[in-house]
């Protein structure tokens, strides 16, 4: 059995919603996290944050009460195991292709003779309160589906023993169709392949995953049955906020209150 919060409960059934972080920024980070989300997510691929704002980050995220996760730039073990060991209670892997790089990502994680992990926990043995590598080892592995080649291969990846969720990035799952990002409605491609990578995370018992750009676009995938999900970003939240409030003080409609940016 897991003692990690959020595998703990997709093993239950049960439906976590969080925020993405892209901005720097301790305070921005704890007030998103306060606000009851069940998780939030470091971003160091398209966020604009270096590893030494994120690690105060993660500590603001906890003290807002939240799961801090982070997601790494590419799908290697260093970079993996850097966030791991600043505490981060589960990792978003992007561009996975295949299940021998979903198996590459979970190797990440794990310290042999089980995985490649170097062992040097500096920040995580004091979050987690242990030194036991098997402990240390149990956070969430979040493969993303974004490529033709992820999407091929989805259900060997799902196979994958280690892998926890499978995360669905829609913009690069969209330009990997030959789709544009954000396109509404939806094309039926889309939609088909969306349902197949759940279809599969279901078939495996692993947690089913997307990013969203809004509540609504977010109470759809819930009723769909995803149980990992990303209401919304925190820059388009913001600058949404502010083109509804202008509209408003301006005498107009609250035009633009719906966030759009997504990925």
């Amino acid at each position: 059995m897991s003692n990690n919060p959020l595998i703990t409960r997709w093993q239950a059934g049960q439906v976590t919603y969080g925020v993405w972080c892209t901005m720097p920024g301790s305070v921005p980070a704890e007030m998103i996290a306060r606000q009851g989300v069940d998780y939030c997510c470091v971003d160091y691929q398209h966020g604009l944050i270096e590893h030494s704002t994120g690690v105060p980050m993660m500590q603001a995220i906890e003290a807002g009460g939240s799961v801090p996760i982070a997601r790494v730039n590419w799908n290697e073990t260093n970079r993996i195991m850097q966030v791991l060991d600043a505490g981060a209670r589960g990792v978003v892997v992007p561009m996975v292709n295949n299940a021998e790089e979903a198996a590459r990502a979970v190797s990440g994680f794990r310290f042999p003779p089980h995985g490649g992990r170097s062992y040097g926990p500096v920040r995580a043995r004091e979050v987690l309160g242990t030194t036991n590598p098997e402990e240390l080892a149990d956070q969430a592995c979040i493969i993303m589906i974004e490529t033709v080649d992820g999407i091929r291969n989805v259900r060997e990846i799902a196979a994958v023993p280690g892998v926890d969720a499978l995360y669905i990035g829609p913009s690069d799952l969209a330009l990997s169709l030959g789709l544009l990002p954000n396109h509404t409605p939806p094309d039926p491609r889309f939609v088909e392949v969306i349902d197949e990578i759940r279809a599969a995370c279901l078939d495996h018992g692993i947690a089913a995953g997307i990013q969203c750009a809004n509540g609504e676009d977010a109470a759809k995938y819930t009723e769909q049955g995803f149980t990992m999900i990303t209401i919304a970003s925190d820059a388009p939240l913001l600058a949404s906020a502010v083109r509804a409030n202008l509209a408003t003080a301006k005498g107009g409609p609250a035009g633009g209150a719906r966030p759009t940016g997504n990925y």
